[in-house]
């Protein structure tokens, strides 16, 4: 089984969303009870941090010079040279609640999902979709409770998508010209302590998906349910994960404190990566 190494730490307790760009060769990933996006290179030897307005659910690259982030006050775009953003539009208008996970579509939408801010917000949240000036703004997940991991099959006819008080990772029917969905059924049921937060996909259409309080990120067919990998980590809440590296090699894996704060995982809130 391959090592997870930690390549930054920063005392986060709630690191999240790594997002890898083959033309920068670094990683985006958030800090969101800090207020923070980090830039980081490959090996976490250069770090850049800018700071959000609140709470930042994520951060995705536009090109190599922007980022677009939601944050409690909404979505802004982000020079990386000056570090100056400016508003785009603000989606979410309950003030009870947040951001949370969020990507693009195929066609270069903005996918946003909410959850409590500071509370649990059972049945409150959704997914919500829009143009990057935020036209054509609309809600195509409902009724969730932790709107978490997005990803796309490679002929982007579905969606995978987690709610993660379920356990289960959802298949949607995707219509990649209007960018509606239609749930189609659950794919992948988390057995255990964990439960699955955020999520990507390779070029073969396998899933990883990061278990919350399961220690672990693990690969997983979705066309069979098939469990095919299991990479473990001494952090008991694991976040998220994405691939990167300049071969796409390499699976980036963010993490966040334990709830009772345990002083053992010392890592725990750091950047980890292990070898595909």
């Amino acid at each position: 089984m391959n090592e997870a190494k930690l390549v930054f730490y920063a005392g986060s307790t709630l690191l999240e969303c790594p997002r890898w760009s083959d033309k920068l060769n670094a990683l985006l990933c958030v800090s969101i009870e800090q207020e923070c996006i980090f830039l980081i290179d490959e090996d976490g030897q250069f770090v850049r941090t800018f700071k959000t307005h609140g709470q930042v659910g994520f951060a995705l690259f536009k090109d190599n010079k922007t980022i677009i982030y939601a944050a409690y006050d909404g979505v802004y775009e982000l020079d990386i040279d000056t570090g100056k953003d400016r508003f785009l539009f603000q989606a979410n208008g309950n003030k009870t609640l947040r951001y949370n996970d969020g990507d693009y579509d195929p066609t270069g939408r903005i996918l946003l999902g909410t959850t409590g801010y500071k509370r649990f917000a059972k049945g409150e949240n959704c997914l919500y979709s829009a143009n990057m000036d935020g036209s054509n703004l609309r809600k195509i997940v409902e009724n969730t409770s932790i709107s978490n991991g997005i990803a796309f099959s490679p002929d982007s006819k579905y969606m995978y998508f987690i709610d993660t008080p379920t356990k289960k990772i959802g298949r949607y029917e995707y219509d990649i010209k209007n960018g509606d969905c239609k749930f189609d059924k659950y794919i992948i049921e988390i057995k255990g302590d964990g439960s699955p937060d955020g999520m990507c996909i390779d070029k073969d259409g396998n899933i990883y998906v990061a278990e919350w309080g399961g220690f672990r990120v693990c690969k997983w067919n979705p066309k069979t349910g098939e469990c095919l990998k299991e990479y473990s980590l001494p952090v008991q809440n694991v976040s998220s994960c994405r691939i990167g590296g300049k071969k796409q090699d390499t699976l980036f894996i963010t993490t966040a404190k334990h709830d009772d704060g345990t002083a053992s995982e010392t890592a725990a809130g750091g950047l980890f990566k292990v070898e595909l």
